[in-house]
C-alpha cells in the first residue's frame, strides 16, 4: 500500500451514469476503486490481478479491466483519459492483457 503522504503520479476519476471509478497511479503501484457492476464502491485488489486491459465501454467512456483469478473489476474512465491511463498503467504494471474478444 502506498504511503498516504505521497501524492500519486496520476489520479483519474469519473462519475458516469450513476457509477464512479478512480485510478491512482504511484511509482510502482496502482490503487483503484469502482462501483461499476457493484452494490457500492469497492477497492479493486490490483495486487491480486493477473493482468489489466482497456476496452471500449461506450462512446463516452472506456473500461479499465483488472482481471483477477475469480472475477474482473471494471473501472470506467473518460475516453479522453484512455491514452494517459494506458501509459501510466504500463509503466506501473507492465504490458496489458490481449483484448477480451
Amino acid at each position: 500500500m502506498p504511503d498516504p503522504s505521497v501524492s500519486p503520479t496520476l489520479d483519474l476519476q469519473l462519475t458516469w451514469r450513476g457509477t464512479s471509478g478512480r485510478i491512482r497511479v504511484y511509482d510502482h503501484t496502482v490503487r483503484a476503486e469502482t462501483s461499476f457492476e457493484r452494490d457500492g464502491v469497492v477497492q479493486v485488489p490490483v495486487d491480486r490481478a493477473r493482468g489489466w486491459r482497456i476496452e471500449p465501454c461506450d462512446f463516452d467512456a472506456v473500461c479499465v479491466e483488472f482481471v483477477c483469478e475469480d472475477e474482473t473489476f471494471r473501472v470506467l474512465l473518460d475516453t479522453s483519459d484512455e491514452r494517459v491511463a494506458r501509459l501510466a498503467l504500463e509503466r506501473a504494471l507492465g504490458a496489458p492483457l490481449p483484448p477480451a474478444s
